[in-house]
């Protein structure tokens, strides 16, 4: 029972939060229209691959240590 009342409340958070995120980015005018907008933005935000810049460190191997002791 704990577990669906865990789930329960996961999602009124998230929907809370997704409310006010439409209030405060666009305001209360077409709150549908824009709620819309937001959910297409996050789509489009979590669908895309992160991609990693490659630079001349990445190359790099790590130093060895030739002393004795380490």
């Amino acid at each position: 029972m704990a577990f669906i009342r865990f789930i329960f409340w996961g999602a009124i958070f998230v929907g809370s939060a997704f409310a006010f995120t439409v209030l405060f980015e666009h305001g209360p005018m077409n709150f549908g229209e824009n709620a819309k907008k937001e959910k297409e933005s996050l789509q489009a935000m979590f669908g895309k691959k992160i991609e990693k810049k490659k630079d001349e460190s990445d190359k790099l191997t790590p130093r060895i240590s030739t002393e004795k002791g380490f």
